[in-house]
């Protein structure tokens, strides 16, 4: 719920068929993107899992166990500090599936502004659940990246 984001994370005006979602973080953009991308620092911040084969082409597979949930995919864009996509595929969801692209821009502070895209989404109520269920997740998840001491030594 909107209502819940912290300040900083916000959605963009965006066409029904996606969800855009923009956020600035104090880390450099090639930090920031270790974090999208190490398995020991995503741990720290979103799945309990992970493992990555960080290049473009390769994939990835986080798991949350004691949910029993996966979501497995493909990088499609790898750009160290710059761009990365990713296809999105849930192992309990498998007959849909969608894409997330993100992009990494320097900030004149030394940060990072966060632009998210997540979709394609259709004009069915299930569809706009998703997206909704989507918007939720990312303000969650973003926040608990938000909360990490970017001092703590990486693994």
């Amino acid at each position: 719920m909107a209502a819940e984001l912290q300040p900083a994370i916000g959605e963009c005006p965006s066409a029904p068929d996606r969800l855009i979602v923009r956020d600035e973080f104090p880390l450099a953009p090639a930090t920031l993107f270790a974090y999208w991308t190490t398995p020991a620092l995503l741990q720290q911040w979103w799945p309990q899992e992970a493992t990555t084969e960080p290049r473009p082409g390769g994939e990835y597979d986080f798991a949350w166990p004691e949910l029993g949930w996966r979501l497995r995919g493909r990088y499609t864009a790898f750009s160290p500090g710059e761009r990365l996509a990713f296809t999105w595929q849930w192992d309990h969801e498998a007959a849909h599936h969608s894409e997330v692209a993100i992009t990494f821009a320097p900030h004149g502070d030394g940060g990072t502004t966060l632009t998210l895209t997540h979709g394609p989404y259709t004009d069915t109520p299930e569809s706009r659940e998703e997206r909704q269920g989507h918007l939720e997740g990312w303000s969650h998840f973003l926040t608990r990246l938000h909360e990490l001491d970017p001092t703590r030594e990486r693994a």
